[in-house]
């Protein structure tokens, strides 16, 4: 099945990537984004711009500005109101939020998490899908656990992803002035 372009990458990409003519675009970016690490279009025409802000944080346990299910709900409308188009899907670093939304699309469309997850990690092998967006996911989706399945199994054959996931959680645990609270939004 040949898919439409999807391409899922950084800011600093995304920037570049802007011109290029895509017809949608995904933006997930943290709750107090400054405007210099905004992604906007402001020629005409200009893409549908879906921009969602949540943080990067993986556990469910924390009173943080966190994906919601409403979130996840509008990832996977606007995946699927995109499907025959080109759509540029990018957070800050092109890791966690973009390889969340992206699982979910990809799993979406194929109707496998294995294979979307390969597919996602084909295009951007260096995307460790956030968690939260996932298990949501799964939920909203009624996969029974599947793609937290397929990440599960991935991370046990990866040491490197386990790793980085808790260099992440320790980041988040002795940096929790630079995240948003959720009573803050």
């Amino acid at each position: 099945m040949a898919l439409p372009s999807l391409i899922v990458t950084n800011l600093s990409r995304a920037k570049r990537l802007k011109r290029r003519g895509f017809n949608a675009v995904l933006t997930l970016e943290d709750p107090a984004c400054l405007q210099r690490y905004q992604l906007r279009f402001h020629k005409k025409p200009a893409p549908e711009h879906l921009i969602l802000r949540f943080e990067d944080i993986d556990d469910d346990e924390y009173d943080y500005a966190l994906a919601t299910e409403d979130d996840v709900k509008a990832i996977i409308k606007f995946g699927r109101k995109h499907v025959e188009h080109n759509l540029l899907i990018h957070c800050f670093h092109g890791v966690g939020r973009s390889g969340g939304a992206a699982l979910i699309i990809l799993t979406d469309r194929l109707g496998n998490a294995e294979a979307a997850l390969e597919t996602l990690l084909a295009m951007r092998p260096e995307a460790i899908p956030n968690l939260r967006i996932v298990r949501l996911a799964d939920t909203v989706m009624r996969t029974d656990g599947a793609m937290v399945t397929a990440l599960n199994a991935w991370t046990a054959r990866t040491p490197s992803v386990a790793e980085f996931r808790r260099q992440k959680r320790v980041f988040f645990e002795e940096n929790r002035n630079l995240y948003a609270k959720a009573a803050a939004l």
